[in-house]
Parts: structure tokens; sequence; C-alpha cells
């Protein structure tokens, strides 16, 4: 680099051409040779003309001088001229790259992977050893640093993770075999703060220059927000609001764009820009729907994929109605609390809510239904159906012949706390790791009065998925079909029990929602015990989806610390549920 004050030439050799203007100035100014005279008898015809303009004519100067100029501009541009330009100074020692590799580095990888080639070409010309830190959080031990040239492969061959951009907890182990001399350092950044990152900056600046390259485009992130109604939250450095991109199949199967949100306002938090997007969708599209994607981005940031959270499903209640001022203590308003703000709500007789194809029909305390026939088929072919239990079932006579119930009942049932009984209310009891419970803690106040008791058979115990401290069922499952026929053998209101009344009663019917329309193969995994949760599809850093191969379930503590090396951005399961880690 040749510096001329503010003005920098790359390749200033060139400048060596402007010594040929003074001759092509005198080229272009000389004369041409005098003419050879021959005798052309013709010319007799010419005797007598007179030549008006007897010396030659030259080149103007002005147009030389246009011309000059533009031969010296050719020659000023062909060597590179550069406007107070950075001069680097000349490095010898070590280099250390330093490549953010998580999902933020997605967007521009080829361009990131093209400026860590060149500058492992100019070590490699320079005979210094290089070392390639892939900030992927994968354990690694001291860097070796080696010919330049050597990293090339590695470095064509590198993929950013569906996982932030993670650093080695300790910069000193990490570089203790580092070569003696001053270490230049070039970081690739992707422009987000992760753990570790402002030591490894310090350790770096103290062992030599550190160069840092920002992303050349702002990033934007998708998030499932925290709450009852399942909604987005979309984050950018900018001001943008692209659309978010609803995927999943269509009724050909064939996956595509479903339909496209907008997100809200923006609010600022912390410098970033913050808007929420409301899935404001029918449940028959929200349902079909397996991952939300900011519109034209391309990393795994962008993506959020869509689980038993963001599924609503519709559901039917049935119950009679009670009189004027009665109201509040019906077995369908305490349903109607607990179901209301997770899933779509329909209310009517049982004949009518068929018809609007429910995913669960609810039933509190009915028997003798007319619609019989309808709702064993409507079961049979996926449905859950969720049976309360009451005085009517209670006092049937015919109770052994009905229908639709997981297990044989007694008629009459059992008062536990009553006045004519010798023992006390019952309180719950931990709930089965493999159940659709799993995990849910059981308050000490919960107690039960009263209870539709189970006919003792050899598979009692393999459809209860949640009993009584004196091991007696309180809700009981079987399969008919391809559905679910799921008994409640207490009521939902407070009559026999107080479980209506605790904060744990809508958290178990969201959880019986959940198990709607599950698929046999999905039911196959009930053995899978709660504490880990197996993946079942992932993403790559690009936010495309990939095979979970090789991966070992998770267990559930590390699940909630979110993605990282051993568990990428993916779907996971883990008995009947359904988890997206994004």
């Amino acid at each position: 680099m040749l510096l001329l004050g503010p003005l920098g030439f790359a390749a200033p050799w060139l400048l060596g051409a402007l010594i040929a203007l003074p001759v092509l100035w005198v080229i272009l100014r000389a004369m041409p040779p005098a003419p050879r005279r021959v005798i052309f008898p013709g010319v007799a015809l010419l005797a007598g003309l007179v030549d008006r303009a007897p010396i030659a004519s030259r080149t103007p100067w002005w147009l030389l001088l246009i011309r000059l100029a533009a031969v010296a501009a050719a020659i000023l541009a062909f060597a590179g001229p550069v406007w107070r330009p950075v001069v680097q100074p000349a490095a010898d020692g070590p280099l250390l790259i330093v490549m953010d590799a998580g999902f933020a580095a997605a967007p521009d990888w080829a361009a990131r992977q093209t400026r860590v080639e060149t500058a492992l070409t100019d070590a490699a010309a320079a005979g210094r050893p290089a070392a390639l830190l892939m900030a992927d959080g994968r354990g690694q031990g001291a860097l070796a640093f080696q010919p330049a040239d050597a990293l090339l492969s590695g470095l064509r061959a590198a993929q950013p993770q569906p996982w932030s951009t993670r650093l080695p907890d300790d910069p000193g182990a990490t570089l203790a075999d580092a070569p003696e001399g001053s270490l230049s350092t070039l970081w690739i950044a992707d422009g987000t703060d992760h753990p570790n990152r402002a030591a490894w900056l310090a350790a770096l600046a103290d062992r030599g220059t550190v160069t840092v390259v920002p992303p050349a485009r702002p990033l934007r992130t998708l998030a499932l927000a925290a709450g009852d109604t399942p909604s987005l939250t979309l984050t950018s450095v900018d001001d943008a609001a692209p659309a978010i991109q609803a995927i999943g199949p269509d009724p050909q199967g064939i996956e595509r764009a479903l339909a496209s949100l907008t997100p809200g306002d923006a609010t600022d938090a912390d410098g970033l820009t913050v808007r929420p997007v409301a899935i404001d969708l029918p449940p028959e599209l929200r349902n079909r729907i397996t991952r939300f994607q900011i519109e034209a981005e391309t990393h795994a940031g962008a993506v959020v994929l869509a689980d038993d959270r963001v599924r609503r499903r519709k559901v039917a209640l049935v119950g009679d109605p009670l009189a004027e001022g009665q109201q509040l203590l019906a077995q369908t308003h305490y349903l109607r609390q607990a179901l209301a703000p997770t899933t779509d709500l329909v209310e009517g007789a049982l004949g009518d809510v068929l018809d609007t194809a429910p995913d669960v029909i609810v039933l509190a305390d009915q028997v003798q239904l007319a619609e019989t026939l309808d709702l064993t088929q409507w079961v049979a072919e996926g449905g859950l159906l969720i049976r309360f239990a009451g005085p009517r079932m209670a006092g049937y006579d015919r109770l052994a012949e009905e229908p639709l119930l997981p297990v044989a009942l007694r008629q009459g049932g059992r008062d536990i706390g009553g006045a004519l009984s010798w023992g006390d209310p019952r309180g719950l009891a931990p709930f089965p790791d493999d159940g659709p419970f799993a995990g849910l803690p059981v308050p000490d106040d919960v107690s039960v009065r009263a209870q539709l008791m189970a006919q003792p058979a050899p598979d009692l115990a393999g459809r209860t998925i949640a009993s009584l401290s004196d091991n007696t069922p309180l809700i009981t499952r079987d399969r008919l079909g391809q559905g679910q026929v799921v008994l409640v053998h207490v009521t939902a209101n407070a009559e026999w029990s107080n479980l209506p009344l605790s904060g744990l009663f809508p958290q178990m019917m969201e959880r019986l929602v959940a198990t709607a329309r599950l698929s046999p193969s999905e039911a196959a995994t009930e053995d899978l015990t709660q504490p880990f949760w197996t993946p079942e599809a992932v993403l790559d850093g690009f936010g495309r989806p990939a095979e979970a191969q090789g991966l070992t379930p998770v267990p559930a503590a590390d699940l909630a610390q979110g993605t990282g090396p051993d568990r990428p951005a993916g779907i996971y399961a883990a008995g009947e549920r359904r988890r997206a880690l994004n």
C-alpha cells in the first residue's frame, strides 16, 4: 500500500505507467514523414490551382490534453486508489480465527466462510501458523496451531448450529498451546451477546490485536410468548416488521404457507424492537400448522415449532343447565372456567356439538344418551371423550350396562367424608411418571369426599392415570379404536371434592385435552418416563428440518435450560406429551 497524503494505492506499481505520458505527447505531436514525389500526367489538369493552407495541420493542444488526461485516469483507476486507507501493520505471528457458529451466523454463512478463507490463504502465503475456533459449544481441548492451509477443508465443511453461540469456559486452557509471539485474532461475530464473550475478548486483547467483524445484516428472531393464549414475539435490532408465515400441510398433504400473520405495534426493550404476533387462526387451520417462520429469514432462531401449547383444540361441553341463579353451581361452569383460556369451547346438546367436529367432548354427569351410537363412532375415529361422574350416574340402576366407560363401575358410589361414613376425605396420590399428569405438583389441601368406585379387575391399575391416597381410582382411561374414553370419578363442581376449586384442576384438564387425536405410534411412546424427553424431529442451523439421528434422550432439567449441543431445536416427546424446543 502506497500512501500519498490521505490517498492510498493498492497496486502502486501501476503508477509507473504515468511516465509514458510525455512520450505519448511527443508521439501525438510528431509530424508525419514527407510524401514521396511521383509524377502523374493527369496532374497537369490541376495547374493554376492555389493551396490556401500550405502548412500541414496538427492536433489541437486541448484535444491532446483531454486524451492524455483520460489515459492518466485509467492508470490511476487500475492502481486501486483508496481514500484514507486503514493500513494494518504487517503481522508475522500466529493467527487465531474465532468464528461464531450459532444460529445467528446462518444468514450470511457463505460470506463468513469466504472472509475466513481469505485470511487463512494470506496466512499460509506468509508462513504463519493458524488455528480455527468454531464457537458452537462442542467440547474441545487446547487449540492446535498448524499450517493455515490445513484448516481450509474443515472450514468448508463447517455449518452453523441450531443453538446460540457458545465459547469454551476457560480461554487460558484453550490457548495453552499457542506459539510464542504476538497473537493476531480475527473474530467473525454474529452480533449477539453470549456467555464468556467479554472474558474471551479481554484474554485475546492481552495477547495481541483483535479484529472483530460485525454481521452484515440485522438479526430478527421469533419466540413463543408466555401466557394462556398462544402468541408469538418478534424481536429485531431494526424497525422492520416482516410477515410471519404459518407453515403446515395443506389438504393434499403438501407443506406450504397456510397463512400470513402480521406483527403488532413495536415496543422498545433495551434497544431492541419487540412486536407481538397474535395467532388469530381458526382451530382447523391452527392444528395443521407445524411451524411459524419469519419471512425471508434463514436461521433456526427465526423458526418456532408448533407443539401442544400452540394447537387449540375444539372442545364440546355437554351438560344439563341449572335453573336461573344456580349457574355458578353447575359442573359446566367449572369446566368452562378451566377450559376457556386454552381451548375453543362449543356448548350445546350432544347431537348439535357432534356436527361441529370437535376434538374433545366433555360430558358432565350424563347417562342414557340417545346419540350413543354416533358418539361411539366419533370416539373410534380418534375423538377424546371425557366424562365426569355425578349424582345421576351414581344413582343409575343400569350403570353396569352404560357404554363408553373405561372401567366397570359400582352403583351408588362411595361417600368418604359424609355424616354416615367412618372415614375422612382422601387426598390425591402423586401422579405416575408415565401418565399425562406427570410432573404436576399435588396440593396438600385437595380432598375428595365422594367418588364412583370401579369394579376390581386385573387391568384396573393399567387403566388408572390418577388415584387417591388410598389407591382407589380417581381418573381412568381406556382406548376405543383410534380414540380414548376418560372418566373422572368425581364431579366437576365442588359437590364431591374441592379439586375443581384448586389451581390443579385447569392444569389437569389442559393435560387431558392435549392428549386428543393421538395416533397409535404416538401412544406407543407411553413407556417413556417423564424425566427424559426423546427428540423426534430437529432443525439445523438454517432452520431446515433434519433427522434426529445420534441423539439420546434429554433429561427434563437439561431441556428446561434451552437449546444446546446435545439438545438442538426440535420436537421432543415424553409419554403422550410433545414439546417444542425453539
